[in-house]
């Protein structure tokens, strides 16, 4: 079957990694720009509900998709380094896992609410047990997490639909006096993040750890880390390394369709409804969810026949920028902070979903030329570079890149 490397690298891996975090940026633009309870401003501009619509057709529930797909591809990769030099790669792993938390909890507060990191360090560490797993049981027990996933959001969207649904005055009463209290903190912390300063926001973020990062587990972590496990079986079939496979011609012309029908009819119901948390908003992210695994594999495919077109230099390009994504992800946080805080040009607030996201796209085009660039001079990127050596603290460093 084709291989396609670029050096010592798959093509593919890296091409989903750039695929990825454009994506990522377009998703998390909303939480960069927007009030926490609202969401972008109602403008009523046709241009702002197609943006909005679009982004969570295409790239909601999938471009972390995909990056949570390669996390779990990531830890094969580092295996079969271990075994290459004959090192033992347990405690180099959970290094590596602690390094990830630190720099998450760094961005979560002085950066960005909505950091992985953190999430991935804690189920990364959990993945290491699975690491022996054999690929098909790995799969399917991945897709069977991505399923409970999609059943507890559609309980969610259930449980919230009674609570829509009572009648009793005091019952009713009381529900309106705690979603009250829920709006005016998020206003509050809105107000903080439109005119506060530096610290005063970062103290506002690190206040809410204790609450998003239980939610974020519920709403995102079990099929984050179902896709780590898909990812990890992806690896030892040898799939990413194999664009010409028939999975992934499958995944184009079959499962491609399905998932993009499921996400945007999810998205339309999402992007409809009166506010994020409600049973309207609950169920379209429930169907998003659902169609998560369709139109992750189905844009591999995608990605697998760009590939097997050749390694020219706009792919090497592209690829070269994939393989340094946790440099470009933390440089679109640091660029969205200008963009939105006091500190910079001060947008919180005042963005429509359509310029928000055109901003969020050449953030990402940015970042991704960005770190290709840097990588025509030095041998990692600067965040990789950090993380690594930190990783290998009293190791000896193998010198041969991997698609770790």
């Amino acid at each position: 079957m084709l291989k396609t490397t670029v050096g010592h690298r798959d093509l593919m891996p890296d091409l989903i990694r750039a695929w990825a975090i454009i994506g990522i940026v377009l998703v998390n633009v909303e939480m960069f720009s927007a009030g926490l309870n609202a969401g972008y401003p109602s403008t009523g501009e046709a241009g702002d509900h197609w943006a909005k619509l679009l982004v969570n057709g295409l790239f909601t529930l999938k471009s972390y998709s995909l990056f949570s797909m390669m996390f779990g591809a990531g830890l094969g990769y580092q295996l079969a380094s271990a075994a290459r030099t004959e090192t033992n790669a347990t405690a180099r792993y959970y290094r590596r896992m602690i390094g990830l938390l630190a720099l998450g909890l760094i961005h979560v507060i002085f950066l960005f609410l909505g950091d992985i990191l953190v999430t991935y360090a804690i189920l990364g560490s959990l993945l290491y047990f699975c690491r022996n797993g054999k690929p098909k049981t790995l799969i399917i027990w991945g897709l069977v997490l991505i399923a409970i996933q999609t059943a507890l959001m559609m309980l969610g969207a259930g449980a919230m639909a009674m609570i829509e649904g009572i009648t009793d005055p005091a019952a009713r009463r009381m529900m309106d006096d705690q979603m009250a209290e829920q709006r005016e903190a998020f206003l509050a912390i809105d107000a903080i993040f439109a005119d506060g300063s530096f610290l005063q926001i970062a103290a506002a973020r690190a206040s809410l750890i204790p609450t998003l990062l239980p939610t974020v587990m519920m709403v995102q972590g079990i099929s984050a880390f179902g896709f780590f496990l898909i990812g990890l079986g992806f690896f030892k079939l040898g799939l990413l390394s194999q664009p010409d496979h028939k999975f992934w011609k499958t995944s184009l012309f079959v499962l491609l369709p399905i998932g993009l029908i499921l996400s945007f009819y999810g998205s339309n119901v999402y992007v409809g409804a009166p506010q994020r948390e409600s049973a309207q908003g609950l169920f379209g992210m429930a169907i998003m969810i659902l169609g998560s695994p369709f139109s992750t594999f189905g844009y591999i495919g995608v990605i697998a026949l760009i590939a097997r077109m050749g390694t020219g230099p706009v792919l090497q390009f592209l690829a070269r920028g994939g393989s340094a994504t946790l440099s470009a992800y933390l440089l679109q946080s640091v660029i969205m902070c200008i963009v939105t805080l006091p500190i910079g040009f001060g947008l919180y607030g005042q963005l429509g979903a359509l310029p928000a996201v055109l901003i969020a796209l050449a953030t990402g085009i940015f970042t991704l030329c960005f770190v290709s660039l840097w990588l025509t001079k030095f041998k990692r990127g600067p965040m990789e570079i950090l993380l690594r050596r930190w990783t290998y603290l009293g190791y000896r460093q193998p010198l041969q890149r991997n698609n770790a």
